[in-house]
């Protein structure tokens, strides 16, 4: 979210139900599509559903625990790869911690047009749960005064997918037109709040946050505030010597002390929170992602698959399926009405479902055709591709596009599972080569910000100085002195 003015002229616009419903079930993750399905089999005596298990590598069909195809054992589904947008798991092990903290890496199919109301009422019917954004402003109400409640607003609301403040103090001041030192004020305030490390403008903070609330319950580990503060780009690769020697304590004493903070403390607040809703223990080994789809090696270049298209079988039960007798409403004869509109709504409800398979397979086909170079060769051939440009391939709106890359995530060949959005996230092939820069620098002369825009800039990557500053912000690498 970013700082906009808001109209105050307010319009009414009939949209219809169809459309609604479409776009929501569009935008659902694969997770939220089960509960929606379910939810509406249970309610719908005319919907059935039947589901097929599919092995989340190669996509067969599974009849037993073992993949026929690949030899896989799936009998119970893996917990694949995490990444930093990942919405609601929690972090398991110490590579993944690892990679929390360095990476910021339309046909109608014959169906009758029916009342929505008596049919199916779409946004009833779509799983809901205070969000993280509610539950903050909640929480702020009563902590800062009326006239502050624009600044919450503006903060919250600009909190990425990990929980960290996405714009300075003073584009929110200067907006606002209120002091710098309200802002701060209502940002501290932020910060208290569960889930810890809310609102920190970058891991460090975030870190240092948590290790503080801690600290007021019992003494941390010795080491563990020197090296958040001082060392922790070299934490995330794991130098554990090299800080020992800097801060001339035993290695042993450190690798405790990495410990003691991989256990106690989450670099990505915003997955506390959607994991304590979900009732997820945090190190859960049955917290996971399911792919939407899976791309895989072609004939003729890459394919798509989607799993939710060869998952789920939706049939009208046999005694719905007939069609309605001439002026069977004008009978009155309730029994007819009841079985015909509970037909109606299932097929209106499959209707929905199957265009929502449709966009996706249209998106990602043209996804995957553009990034083809980075599916091959990796992220610095990510191309700077937008949601506008495959709007446009498709002739579609760009929020249907939006839609239908929200809370996805798509299977690589390579056995990496990513969300969606990271093909449009152009900011991740910079961030890998500067993390290289940064990772092969000259310990006695440590890279600026100044400098290391001019080395992009020779490479063809034109870039500020302060767009460098935030993407090494967002990987929680310190500064050329905090790094000497």
């Amino acid at each position: 979210m970013r700082l906009e003015q808001t109209p105050r002229t307010e319009q009414t616009v009939k949209i219809s139900a169809r459309l609604v419903t479409s776009s929501t079930i569009l935008h659902l993750s694969a997770d939220e599509l089960e509960r929606t399905i379910n939810q509406e089999q249970t309610e719908n005596p005319a919907l059935e559903v039947t589901e097929q298990r599919l092995c989340l590598f190669c996509s067969t069909p599974l009849y037993g625990p073992t993949c026929t195809i690949c030899g896989r054992i799936t009998q119970n589904t893996p917990q694949l790869s995490f990444t930093p947008e990942t919405p609601r798991n929690a972090i398991s092990s110490e590579s993944q911690w690892e990679q929390q903290l360095f990476s910021y890496d339309s046909d109608n199919y014959g169906f009758n047009e029916v009342d929505a109301d008596d049919v199916y009422d779409a946004m009833a019917r779509i799983p809901t749960e205070e969000t993280l954004a509610e539950h903050l402003l909640t929480q702020l109400e009563a902590l800062v005064p009326p006239e502050d409640a624009p600044i919450a607003e503006q903060l919250v609301g600009n909190l990425n997918e990990r929980g960290y403040l996405e714009i300075s103090l003073l584009e929110i001041a200067d907006h606002l037109q209120v002091p710098i030192e309200r802002v701060a004020y209502v940002l501290s305030q932020l910060q208290s709040l569960e889930p810890l490390g809310i609102g920190a403008r970058n891991p460090r903070e975030c870190l240092l946050i948590q290790l503080a609330a801690i600290n007021e319950q019992s003494p941390p580990h010795p080491l563990a505030y020197a090296i958040i503060d001082d060392h922790l780009d070299q934490l995330a690769r794991n130098q554990f010597a090299e800080i020992a020697r800097q801060l001339k304590r035993p290695e042993h004493d450190v690798r405790e002390a990495s410990k003691y903070i991989r256990s106690k403390l989450h670099p990505s607040p915003s997955l506390l929170y959607r994991s304590e809703i979900n009732d997820i223990p945090l190190g859960s080994s049955t917290s996971y992602i399911h792919p939407d789809v899976i791309i895989r090696p072609g004939e003729s270049g890459f394919e798509v698959e989607l799993m939710e298209e060869k998952r789920y079988n939706f049939r009208i039960e046999t005694q719905y399926a007939g069609s309605p007798e001439q002026g069977y409403i004008e009978s009155n004869n309730d029994v007819q009405k009841y079985m015909y509109q509970h037909r109606d709504r299932a097929k209106f409800f499959v209707d929905c479902i199957h265009r929502r398979w449709r966009t996706l397979k249209r998106v990602a086909e043209i996804v995957v055709g553009q990034q083809k170079d980075f599916l091959e060769k990796g992220i610095r051939y990510l191309y700077p591709l937008t949601r506008a440009e495959v709007a446009t391939i498709l002739h579609l709106d760009e929020g249907t596009v939006s839609r239908a890359t929200a809370n996805k995530y798509a299977l690589l060949p390579n056995g990496r599972l990513i969300p969606i959005a990271d093909f449009f996230d152009s900011s991740l092939r910079v961030k890998d080569i500067l993390r290289e820069l940064l990772h092969t620098e000259d310990p006695a002369h440590r890279l600026s910000d100044e400098e290391l825009a001019r080395i992009l800039t020779a490479r063809g990557i034109p870039l500020a100085r302060r767009t460098i500053t935030k993407y090494r912000e967002e990987m929680g690498i310190g500064s050329s002195r905090e790094r000497s």
